[in-house]
């Protein structure tokens, strides 16, 4: 079987409160092998934001989920199929939990690859770990994520509170600003933005005149936005997914508001001059941790034709690129580990992962994990910067990297 299964949220919790988390297992596995394996299978599983207000997030399953079918469709792994099941949470942490259980409990998933979501994951870490259940590449840099204390995790990219560190160099150093207004989500990637940002603003001599949280339910942001021109920043630290940082921009556009925008690595997304006009975001810079869809890497040639091939619709996207990167290094270690022989279980990948060193096959320039707990394994480490200019995202190198 290789396809995704969705269940309602009435479904799920049916199943809890029946018992039957406990008693379906509807896939066969070797008993030297752990769950999840079968012979001809590997069961993947993920939480995704299918539908909802971060539903453009979804795009992150899509490019697992187009990795795996071409995996598959290439001879699979030492004879197995991959079978990414995707499932639905809509962003909403209570769902989430329901389906870790299930993905533990009843259809035991080898590992959770490419998951996505700060408060989602934040609100499964402690049972998932637990339980001995690989996380690997998780949509999130929230601080209990990417600082976790286990073997288990693997995160994606640097943590939120880095991330403000370094884009607070940058507004200090690229905008000269002494005074910034922040826009930030109201949940654990927003908060650990805010906190990175507290750790630096004294020593920068940086002051922060208005901090407006949204919340992902929200329709608009236009009275935060004017709240925060009326403090009068001399730059913003936008904390934003790809809608809200339209949101954002439109309303900057309307006010006449000139200031200088950063904006975090999540919301770098075609989505946002497609949302907000190209007028809008010109100008604007973004912080990102892979490769652009525009580079010339095969790497990334062949990440583009394998979206085109499974999902036509899809305007490729840097999100699309973060389910690759966890599906591709899942794919490396498992072909590592089928090559060697012997029995696949989660403490050889856990071991196997921990080999991968100066890896270039992904569309990351190149992957090193180390040995330990959250903090050891990102699977990608190094922050870079790109400004919205004429209609497209280019590179721009900040002052302490020339």
């Amino acid at each position: 079987m290789n396809g995704r299964i969705k269940l309602s949220f009435v479904t799920q919790l049916a199943l809890v409160a029946g018992g039957a988390l406990f008693a379906i297992s509807a896939r066969p596995a070797l008993a030297a092998n752990d769950s999840g394996i079968s012979d001809k299978e590997i069961l993947v599983c993920a939480y995704q934001p299918e539908t909802g207000n971060e539903s453009s997030y979804f795009r992150m399953g899509k490019g697992a989920d187009a990795w795996f079918k071409h995996v598959n469709e290439t001879g699979g792994i030492g004879g197995r199929k991959i079978n990414y099941e995707m499932v639905d949470d809509g962003y909403q942490p209570a769902r989430t939990r329901v389906i870790a259980e299930q993905f533990i409990k009843r259809d035991k998933c080898f590992a959770i690859v490419a998951a996505l979501g700060s408060a989602p994951t934040v609100a499964v870490i402690d049972y998932v770990t637990s339980e001995n259940m690989p996380l690997i590449g998780p949509g999130t840099g929230a601080a209990k994520v990417v600082t976790f204390p286990s073997k288990w995790v693997f995160p994606l990219y640097p943590s939120y509170e880095d991330e403000a560190r370094q884009l607070m160099r940058f507004i200090a150093e690229v905008f000269k600003a002494k005074k910034i207004a922040v826009l930030y989500q109201n949940d654990p990637s927003g908060k650990s933005h805010m906190a990175g940002i507290d750790s630096v603003k004294d020593k920068l001599g940086i002051e922060v005149v208005a901090a407006k949280g949204y919340d992902p339910k929200d329709i608009d942001v236009s009275s935060q936005v004017v709240a925060m021109k009326d403090a009068n920043p001399d730059a913003v630290f936008c904390s934003c997914a790809p809608e809200f940082a339209a949101k954002f921009l439109t309303e900057r556009k309307r006010l006449g508001w000139n200031v200088p925008v950063v904006n975090v690595f999540f919301g770098k997304s075609p989505k946002v001059p497609e949302l907000a006009g190209n007028d809008a975001v010109e100008g604007v810079y973004f912080s990102t941790i892979f490769r652009d869809f525009d580079s010339s890497a095969p790497q990334i040639k062949e990440a583009k034709e394998i979206l085109a091939k499974y999902y036509p619709e899809e305007q490729p996207d840097p999100i699309h690129l973060w389910g690759f990167t966890g599906a591709q290094v899942f794919t490396e270690a498992m072909k590592k580990m089928s090559a060697e022989g012997g029995d696949i279980t989660r403490d050889r990948l856990v071991e196997t992962l921990e080999g991968i060193k100066d890896w270039k096959g992904s569309v990351v320039p190149s992957i090193t994990i180390d040995k330990g707990e959250a903090p050891q394994h990102f699977l990608v480490k190094d922050l870079s910067f790109v400004q919205f200019k004429h209609g497209k995202f280019e590179e721009f190198t900040p002052p302490w990297a020339k």
